[in-house]
């Protein structure tokens, strides 16, 4: 029986990511994955307090003997109406071929919003009137939407609506039917078939939409401000200390702004903000709400990223962009806090899987083996190859890496990693369901390698999902049988090491090439995926010895974090020690290298992808790690090396581990290499970079 884990949706800022890998090697042969990345009331429901002493619940670094006490906040479900805006600026003729632009999801909503409505600013780009819009718009769902007219998309049907000369405000109002399969990762279209215009110019976007959350309280606490603002002032944002409104130590989780003007606002735009000092953080995208009223709450969910600069000296803030109306008055705030970390206990904490009585009780459990990984880095592109063009064990070096040597795992542990994920395909190595001899005596010198090192090790079934292995029903009989044929083999291989090496059952487990296949799967998809992982879990502790112990680590669809994919993350009754393993290469135009800046909008992006790892799985006692992550070498060195500090900071805060990919590529496409195999020799301004963000 399968334990699906009811959690609810928690903040997920995409930006232009995408929790798929990138492309991983320098070998044509090798895979190239790309992937397809009005204001009202609030609803308060109050949930029932738990406390924990379970320190398997606190994001702690290294494993003590006494149990440490962590205060648990008492949960409050948060709904609100919100909206958000983002400039465009480009021109559309009405010539077919070219009238259509694609705005992406991420820039607008996050993972679990509800979306209502769109609408998108135009200008007549010649000067002309606009007369009459005709046109048309479509979005991304996910690929079990019955509405949808191809897999993946719906695309209205062609509308009308009326400008005002040369200006005009496009709604499309997203039928109920498709609302609740729209996720933060795909695409909004907008198409100008034809007007009086020649061509149009798309200022920017509006969406609307329903924001629901799961929010930590220990306190609320409102205030009265009666500070006024214009929009047109040179000082158009209004401040509110912190102090003394909340307790010191607290944290701000949710506000809600109440404003007011002379009159109706017809559209507010503005931003929320946390100044401390010198240093300020600023909602993004911009806030913009349609409203005929004259007064408005507006309510801000802090991601972590802002909740980072809250202190003594701290203050709220409201920009004020615009309106119908040349000031606004902040009327008054209401905050609900947290204190202690804003820690919340499990929903359901008896669906939580019990270790196995028969477990060797000298293992660690999975919660402390994760505590005590600092950093890991991954053997990519070795083991792992595959259609090389070479058989046997010349595979190994079949995408251009040199044969692995006990050197170079000894200066893996030296540059400061202890552990390390070693892929491997299996699926080129086998005659039937038998594992070739030479190739599992391979694999267990280069196990050896590392974990005579004593550092922690990851053996898993890799680049199987290329060859042979597919989440679908039609094909799981077969399949299933040759993942339980493998790692009955593997298993029986490895039964007396001890507790540092675990298993990874897949990779990457997805329909290659699928619409979504890497936007989470479909609800099918993943189901098969959690019978896998039964498959996988059920194998291994057959095997005995310490199997029946030994920490396993189970993945999502594709290994995805989207939010429909770690939504269907089942644990099995009865699994023992289990570590969940995701994959985030993120922001990905930034780790792929399109761009090569890593501001504030990816810093918020990272941070609010852990907060919602951490508070759907690492509070909840399954211990969470990203084993892939990384950035191709296209930005400075310096603009990279603070990349991975921050990634792996930031992840850490939230109590979760990191892996780098290293293909050993260093230069050119693909290149997330950081270590010279043959030189033995680091990118030693990266490798600083992951090893303060390790630190910290």
């Amino acid at each position: 029986m399968l334990k699906k884990f009811a959690v609810l949706l928690t903040a997920s800022a995409l930006s232009l990511s995408m929790t798929a890998c990138g492309s991983k090697s320098s070998s044509s042969s090798a895979p190239d994955k790309t992937p397809a990345s009005e204001a009202g009331t609030n609803t308060i429901e109050e949930v029932t307090e738990v406390s924990s002493n379970d320190s398997a619940t606190s994001a702690v670094q290294e494993t003590t003997a006494e149990p440490t006490t962590v205060h648990i906040s008492p949960v409050e479900v948060m709904s609100a109406s919100l909206g958000s805006q983002v400039s465009i600026d480009k021109v559309l003729p009405h010539t077919e071929g070219s009238n259509t632009l694609k705005v992406p999801l991420a820039d607008l909503i996050e993972e679990g919003d509800k979306v209502s409505s769109f609408t998108f600013v135009i200008r007549s780009a010649d000067g002309s009137n606009i007369g009459e819009f005709k046109g048309g718009c479509g979005i991304s769902v996910s690929a079990d939407c019955p509405a949808a007219q191809t897999e993946g998309w719906y695309q209205s049907p062609d509308f009308s609506a009326p400008t005002q000369g040369t200006y005009g405000e496009i709604r499309w109002d997203v039928p109920a039917e498709i609302k609740d399969y729209i996720t933060g990762g795909g695409d909004v279209l907008f198409g100008y078939w034809w007007g009086n215009a020649s061509s149009i110019t798309v200022e920017s976007v509006i969406c609307t939409f329903e924001r629901t959350r799961e929010v930590p309280v220990d306190g609320t606490a409102s205030k009265d401000v009666g500070t006024s603002v214009s929009y047109s002032a040179n000082e158009n944002i209004i401040s509110v200390p912190l102090a003394g409104l909340i307790p010191e130590d607290a944290v701000p989780e949710a506000v809600t702004y109440n404003i007011s003007s002379s009159g109706s606002f017809r559209k507010f735009n503005g931003a929320f903000g946390l100044r401390s000092g010198d240093e300020y953080y600023q909602s993004s995208p911009d806030t913009a709400i349609f409203t005929d009223s004259s007064s408005l709450s507006l309510t801000w969910f802090l991601p972590a990223a802002a909740k980072a600069y809250a202190s003594s000296d701290a203050s709220l803030t409201l920009g004020y962009w615009w309106s119908e109306q040349p000031s606004v008055t902040l009327d008054s705030v209401t905050v609900k806090y947290s204190v202690g970390g804003g820690h919340v206990a499990p929903p359901v904490p008896q669906e939580l899987s019990e270790p196995d009585p028969a477990a060797n009780s000298d293992f660690r459990s999975a919660a402390e083996i994760a505590s005590a990984i600092k950093v890991g880095w991954n053997l990519g592109n070795t083991l792992d190859s595959y259609n090389t063009g070479q058989t046997g064990l010349a595979t190994e070096t079949g995408w251009g890496n040199p044969k692995t040597t006990k050197d170079m795992i000894q200066a893996v542990k030296a540059a400061g990693f202890n552990a390390v994920r070693i892929p491997v395909t299996w699926g080129e190595h086998m005659n039937g369901d038998s594992i070739d001899s030479g190739w599992l005596a391979r694999v267990k010198e280069v196990v050896d390698y590392a974990y005579d090192q004593d550092l922690f090790v990851i053996v898993n079934m890799h680049h199987d999902d290329y060859i042979w292995f597919t989440p679908n029903n039609g094909e799981y009989a077969g399949d299933s049988a040759k993942l339980k044929a493998i790692w009955g083999q593997v298993a029986a291989q490895f039964k007396d090491y001890g507790d540092r090496l675990l298993f990874e059952g897949m990779n990457e487990p997805r329909t290659v090439g699928s619409p979504n296949e890497w936007m989470g799967g479909t609800s099918e998809e993943r189901a098969v995926v959690a019978q896998y992982e039964q498959d996988f879990i059920s194998t291994v502790r057959a095997t005995g010895g310490n199997n029946s112990a030994r920490t396993l680590v189970v993945t999502s669809y594709a290994a995805s974090a989207e939010t429909a994919a770690i939504n269907d993350v089942s644990i099995p009754d009865n699994a023992g020690n289990i570590i969940l393993s995701l994959h985030y290469y993120a922001p990905w135009k930034f780790s792929e290298g399109t761009e090569t800046s890593f501001d504030e909008s990816g810093k918020t992006e990272l941070m609010n992808k852990f907060t919602e790892l951490h508070n759907k799985f690492v509070v909840k006692g399954i211990p969470v790690i990203i084993g892939e992550f990384g950035c191709i070498n296209a930005a400075t060195a310096a603009i990279r090396s603070e990349y991975y500090r921050y990634y792996i900071s930031a992840a850490l805060s939230q109590g979760i581990k990191c892996f780098i990919w290293d293909n050993g590529v260093t230069s050119g496409s693909g290149s997330y290499g950081i270590f010279n195999r043959s030189a033995l020799s680091w990118d030693q301004d990266v490798l600083n970079g992951i090893m303060t963000g390790a630190a910290s």
